[in-house]
Formats: structure tokens, sequence, C-alpha cells
């Protein structure tokens, strides 16, 4: 396997991209993202690893994955490098990736290798691409590899064990021409999946863009509006009293209370929730905050700036009554490793208890900008579920904020630290045309919000490492 750094800024993360058969890291040399450095890798055949081909990933704190094609099978990292994975992301592909079933038909894919010419491999290119346009795109950038390499890689693959790893969503397009989609619907059924109507080269850039979160920028943007969020956060504060109403008739008050108990709070903020917090637990047990950005909103408390994310890899296992979390989680890269952590974290009968955003949240923004996070469905929180961890109550909501004009929508997402216009003011020109208004010019923003609370069953005695919830 060979590496390729495509993109080097000095960033505190890294994206690396297991790239399909065929290729080299030409076709993405052109990719960028705020906040992260990107890599590529590329030719698997068979044989001895090149020494330190992985050394330079180790200085990062955090790693995103993105795996393409055939290189799904090949997308697992150096031990140290796997316990630092975040989000991981498999498009057009799957973990058996010749199979009559789940992946390409074992006749095709034979095919394909017998008569393998430089002739069939810009057929199989064109294939690829899905279109004219595309094709013409991708041969400014064409892969650079001799055939004979490229035939020992294919038939390589042959001979491949799946690998069951941990993803956090499937990709899949309707119109790939190298996996069959009713195979791909199949192989990914046990994993969240959204589909496409693209081809097998998917966008790139837009994928990286939208399924990661540039966190340095996140807490640059919270850290200056902490004086403007309490009050420009109606929805925020409905779902912080929410969840102090179920820490109060569920249990959880009393637990947290208690002599001697731990409780984190992740994404404390400007302490909308903190507060509450703060009298609950009283003197007798421990309250740590965690945010990106500081201050502490409670400087009697414990507080640890930094990714609440990553930070949690750090935590000693059944340490944990509680660990709760308002309007923060979907700033989080990987939903599925969160859950799974805190499952490590909570002793047996602790509680998990979080507030977040589901997919059509705040669409009349989105449908101006053509910007929104990849909020997993209540569907997905559930498939992340491990064992051992069982829901206790759930809630979805509708909230829909009027104002007088769409720049007072956007105002008022400034207000709260979020930015969903992107750089530029042409933007926020394009936004306020398309943007929907009613009748007399004012317009809405509609938060879609679900609020989980999840248990530790009490039979749950040993702590797993942090490396095995990879």
């Amino acid at each position: 396997m060979k590496v390729t750094t495509v993109s080097n800024e000095g960033n505190e993360r890294l994206i690396v991209i297991f790239a399909g058969w065929a290729m080299d890291f030409r076709p993405f040399a052109s990719l960028r993202r705020d906040g992260y450095d990107i890599a590529v890798a590329w030719d698997y055949r068979p044989g001895e690893k090149d020494s330190g081909t992985w050394d330079f990933a180790l200085k990062y704190s955090e790693i995103c994955v993105f795996a393409w094609s055939l290189g799904i099978i090949h997308a697992l990292l150096p031990p140290l490098l796997e316990a630092k994975v975040t989000r991981r992301v498999a498009i057009n592909g799957s973990e058996i990736p010749v199979d009559d079933f789940c992946g390409i038909p074992h006749a095709i894919f034979k095919g394909t290798l017998d008569g393998l010419t430089e002739r069939s491999l810009s057929k199989f290119y064109y294939r690829v691409c899905g279109s004219r346009a595309a094709f013409d795109s991708f041969c400014a950038n064409m892969p650079e590899r001799p055939l004979d390499e490229l035939r020992d890689e294919l038939a390589s693959f042959t001979r491949l064990k799946p690998r069951h790893l941990r993803w956090d969503v499937a990709l899949i397009a309707r119109n790939d021409s190298i996996f069959p989609y009713e195979n791909l619907a199949k192989a990914w059924s046990n994993t969240p999946v959204v589909v496409s109507d693209g081809a097998h080269l998917p966008d790139f850039q837009k994928i990286i863009q939208e399924y990661t979160v540039d966190k340095h920028s996140v807490g640059e943007r919270f850290g200056r509006r902490r004086e403007t969020y309490d009050a420009a956060a109606p929805v925020q504060r409905h779902m912080a009293d929410s969840l102090l109403q179920l820490i109060e008739s569920q249990g959880v008050a009393e637990r947290i209370s208690a002599r001697g108990a731990r409780t984190i709070e992740l994404g404390c903020g400007t302490g909308l929730l903190s507060r509450s917090l703060d009298l609950i637990c009283g003197n007798e047990a421990t309250l740590e905050l965690r945010d990106l950005s500081g201050p502490t909103p409670l400087p009697h408390r414990p507080f640890c700036e930094g990714d609440a994310e990553t930070g949690l890899w750090n935590e000693p296992g059944n340490s944990a009554d509680a660990i709760i979390s308002a309007s923060t989680v979907q700033w989080f890269n990987s939903p599925s490793r969160f859950i799974e952590e805190c499952m490590r974290i909570l002793k047996p009968g602790g509680t998990l208890l979080f507030s977040t955003f589901l997919p059509g949240n705040l669409a009349e923004v989105a449908q101006a900008t053509g910007r929104s996070l990849p909020l997993p469905d209540v569907a997905h929180w559930h498939s992340y579920l491990p064992e051992g961890l069982r829901p206790v109550s759930e809630e979805e909501a509708s909230h829909t904020l009027h104002f007088a004009s769409p720049v007072d929508v956007f105002r008022h997402l400034r207000s709260t630290g979020v930015n969903s216009l992107g750089n530029g003011s042409e933007n926020l020109r394009k936004a306020l045309n398309s943007y929907a208004v009613e009748s007399d010019g004012t317009a809405n923003a509609t938060y879609r919000t679900y609020i989980l609370m999840l248990r530790k069953n009490d039979s749950c005695q040993r702590p797993m490492t942090s490396a095995e919830t990879i």
C-alpha cells in the first residue's frame, strides 16, 4: 500500500481516503478541507508493506476515514492510528468486494480481470465516471499506473476476507455501474445508509465537506458569540429545560447528587445547563465540564478546554455516573464512536442523556444555502446502540421561529455561533434572494430536535478499553 499526502497545511486533524482499484493520488490531488490535512491510500497489491508508510500520521489528534469502492476492504489503519479514528464513511463499495449478493458479482469481476487491456481500462474509467463530462474532468487527473500492476492489484481482491469495521454511514449510488445498487443495499443493511442518484465516482470534495466538522472554526465561532448566545437561542434553552425535566423525573438527580458521584457535561458552552446541574450535584458530587473554548461558566467546577469528542478517549472505564450534553453532539464527527465511548465510561446503571438535532433541521436555511450538517435520524441513533445500553426516554419535536425577514434569520444564527453560509458576502446575497418568505415578507426557521436518554445495564461490569470500541 502506498500513502500520499495531497494537502499538508499543519492541521491537527487528518482525512484519509482509501482510493479504489486502478487509482493513485492524482484524482484526489485538488481536495482541501478547512481544519484537516488529507492523505490518499492506494496500490493494494499484496506483499510487504512499505516501511514507515503511516508514520507521518502519528502527529494527528483525530483521523476521519473515507473509503471508496474496492478500497473499503483495506480501510484499516495501524492500531495506534485506529485509536484516533472518529468518522468512518464507506462510499460505493462493500466489505465483501467480490460477491454475487453483496459485492461485484464473480462473473463480472472475472471478466474484468481476464480481459484487462488498455482499451478495457479506459472503458472501466468511463463507467466509473458515469458521463462524458465527468470522464473528461477525470482525464485531467488520470492515474498513472502500469497495466501489469493493476492486474496484480485486481487479482488480490479475490483472496481477501471481509472486515467488519465500525462505520458511521455508507453512501451508495443508484446509478453505480461497478457495484450493483441492490447488492450494496444488502451489504449495508445493518449500517445507516444515504442513497444518491450519482455514479460510482462521487464528488469527493462535497463529501468531505459535508461529512467532517471543522472543529477549530466551530470553537472560534461559539467563543465569539458567548455574550449573545443565551438570548438568541430559545430552542436550545427549551432543550436544556427538557433535559432537566428528565433528570428529575427519571431518578437521575438522586444518583448524580449522591456522595462521590461523577457527572460529565459535554459542551457546557455558556452554562445554560451547567448552572442547573451544579445545583443538583451539590457539594457531595463532582460535576466536570468540557468545551471546545473557554472560559468555564462555573469556575468552581473542574473544566477541560478542548475537543469533548476525542477527550472521551482518555476517560477511564466504569468511572462516570452520568454523561450529559445539550445541543453539542451534532458537532461530533462520529456519533457511533461517541455512543460506544460513553458505554465504556459509564458505571453500571449510569445514564447518557443528550439533546441534538435531526435531518431537516433548519430546512429553510439549508434550502437557501445548500449547506447542512449530516445529522443521523432516529433509526440511525438506534443502530449505534451497543448491547447493554438501552433507551429510557426519547423525544422528537419541531420548533418554528418567526422572523421579520431572511436577514433576521441569519442574524439569529450568527448570534448563536452557527455559520450556515461559508465565507463571502456573495453567499449571503444568494441565500437572501432564494430564501422562502411568507406573503408579508416574514421568514421562518424550523428546528427539528431530538432528546435521547440511555441507561447502561446493571450487569455490564467489565469496562471496555477505548481500542475495543474500534
